[in-house]
Formats: C-alpha cells, sequence, structure tokens
C-alpha cells in the first residue's frame, strides 16, 4: 500500500507539468515506469478499472513502451479481451524481443487458447534466449503446451529437464505424473507423485491421480488410502465426488 501511495504521490508530481513541456528521455521514462508500476500495483489488489486507466496513462506516453505494453496484455486476459490482449502482446515483443517473461505469458495465453503451434513456438524462442534467466519457467510452459498438443512423452521431456533446475517444483512435479499417466507408465506417473507428496504439498488433482495410477498398478490398498485422503481433506471438490465411481470400480475389481 506505501508503494501505491509513493507511486501515486510521484504521479501527481507529474501530472503537474504541462503536457506542452518538452520531456527528456529519462523524464519520459519514469513517467511510464510509473504509470505502468501503478497499473499493475492496481491490478494485484483486483481494482481492473483503475488499473486500465494507469497503463492506458503509460501507453499515451510511449505507446512503444514493452513493460506497458506487457503489463497491459496481462490486464486485458483479466478483462476478458483476448483480442486485445493479443495485440498488447504482439507490441510488447515487437518493442523488446528479449522480453522473456512476457514471451512466457504470451506462449500460455496462445496454449490455453487453443492457439498450440504458435504457442510452442513462443515457448522455444524463450528456451533460445541466452538472457533467459529463469529457463526452466519455459520449459514447463513448453512441455504443458505439448501435453496439450496430445504428445505427453516429449512433454514429459521438457518437464524432466525443468526438474534438474527445479527438482522440488510442485507444478512441474504434477504435470510429469500426467505425462505419464498419458502414457500408462504408470511405474514412472507414481515416483514422480511420490516426489509430490514428499513436498508436503496435496491437492485435489494430485491425489486423485495417485488414486488412478495406484488403480492401474493393482495396488488397491494404496488407491484406497489416497481416496480417504482425498476424501478427507478436500471434501467438497469435484475430484472428491468422482471418486464414488472409482471407489466402486476398485471395490468390484
Amino acid at each position: 500500500m506505501r508503494a501505491i501511495l509513493a507511486m501515486i504521490g510521484a504521479m501527481t508530481l507529474l501530472s503537474c507539468q504541462s503536457l506542452l513541456d518538452f520531456q527528456t528521455p529519462e523524464q519520459k521514462n519514469q513517467k511510464v515506469e510509473i504509470y505502468t508500476q501503478l497499473g499493475l500495483g492496481y491490478m494485484n489488489q483486483d481494482r481492473l478499472a483503475s488499473s486500465l486507466e494507469a497503463l492506458e496513462d503509460a501507453l499515451r506516453a510511449d505507446p512503444l513502451s514493452s513493460p506497458a505494453n506487457y503489463a497491459m496484455a496481462l490486464l486485458k486476459i483479466r478483462l476478458g479481451e483476448s483480442m486485445d490482449a493479443r495485440y498488447h502482446f504482439d507490441r510488447a515483443l515487437l518493442a523488446d524481443p528479449r522480453n522473456v517473461p512476457a514471451r512466457n505469458d504470451f506462449g500460455t495465453f496462445l496454449c490455453k487458447n487453443g492457439d498450440l503451434k504458435e504457442g510452442i513456438q513462443q515457448f522455444e524462442l524463450a528456451i533460445a534466449d541466452p538472457f533467459n534467466m529463469q529457463v526452466y519457467v519455459s520449459q514447463y510452459g513448453l512441455g504443458s503446451c505439448l501435453l496439450a498438443a496430445g504428445d505427453p512423452r516429449e512433454a514429459r521431456d521438457y518437464f524432466r529437464i525443468a526438474l534438474t533446475g527445479q527438482p522440488n517444483n510442485r507444478v512441474i512435479l504434477y504435470q510429469s505424473a500426467v505425462a505419464s499417466f498419458e502414457l500408462r507408465e504408470f511405474l514412472s506417473a507414481r515416483a514422480f507423485l511420490e516426489r509430490l507428496f514428499a513436498t508436503g504439498w496435496e491437492s485435489p488433482e494430485g491425489l486423485l491421480l495417485a488414486v488412478q495410477t495406484e488403480t492401474e498398478l493393482g495396488a488397491d490398498n494404496l488407491a484406497l488410502d489416497y481416496a480417504t485422503r482425498l476424501k478427507s481433506n478436500f471434501p467438497s471438490s469435484d475430484e472428491s465426488k468422482f471418486l464414488i465411481t472409482l471407489i466402486g470400480e476398485i471395490s468390484n475389481g
């Protein structure tokens, strides 16, 4: 909150300057940065109208700003305006092709909206960028996109590469288990799930996948144990409700 108040104060000082006054590049950059950070702060507080106003001010100051266009793309996703989101992602990457976070989020956006081929291309470009300091994020994104495209084997390969740098990353471990399950490599799926649960994290999705994996392996006692944990810890989840069918299959197996 203090950071936002400070930015509002700085923004007020900027507004005192006549729009007709000459601005140095440093002044313009400062103005764009203030409005962009203000817009992101509002977005994090779910104050989307205020976020939109601040980011529009940033882009008025510099329509080619990569950070401002990237922030606007994220806001447009929140607002459900997919075409505008794509436009601003394109602008952000045109202005700065090495804006890796923008490229990663653009790839995720494309894959979620069914444009799998272009989404995969965005992640491949991000992985190839020598200045990508969090390449595991891009590797995970590419794996997720490949999984959605129906290629679980290559997806799992990228998940495994990502895990070399982030061995306890819960999201990557879970998706690795999903890919192994889709490949019907159930022992591999079990191993990834055991690593996942060893981190101390459980989710309805992970426990349901564990039930399904142990059922496929014929380990009915383990399957029932995971089912009990799912019903006990997440009784109102969709996965818990789905267990009625699975438990019937296990009991009749």
